[in-house]
């Protein structure tokens, strides 16, 4: 029985084989869709004067990660969030969409920076549409 078994599966590997369809190697892709792209916005939309704002954008899935930071003693979560609604829609009217959703819940967290100075970040992860 296991010599049946095994000359069927060495049949099977050898018609698959054989019949297999050749390999393309001219595949060719846009090296600019592929990559992610940091982008920070001339205009930040921000009040407060320490915060900035970073846009990491991946054209090939039409999604962006956004990071809002600034010092923790001047952070205001509906500032962060209003600044960064106000970045991705004038990013939205560059990149020419005309929806957006988010794919996970917005983010934050607290750290300390290298020069021990202590810092707040609110990310958001979206999914743009046309």
């Amino acid at each position: 029985m296991k010599k049946i078994f095994t000359l069927l599966s060495c049949l099977f590997i050898a018609s698959a084989v054989m019949f297999a369809a050749p390999v393309d190697d001219d595949f060719t892709y846009e090296e600019e869709k592929v990559t992610m792209e940091t982008i920070v916005p001339e205009n930040q939309h921000c009040t407060d004067k320490n915060a900035s704002i970073k846009i990491e954008y991946m054209p090939m899935y039409d999604e962006i990660r956004i990071y809002y930071e600034t010092l923790y003693v001047s952070y205001d979560r509906g500032e962060a969030m209003n600044s960064v609604i106000a970045c991705v829609e004038d990013f939205m009217k560059e990149k020419k969409y005309t929806r957006y959703r988010y794919l996970k819940p917005e983010n934050q967290k607290h750290f300390k920076d290298d020069r021990g100075q202590r810092k707040s970040q609110w990310s958001a992860y979206i999914k743009l549409e046309r």
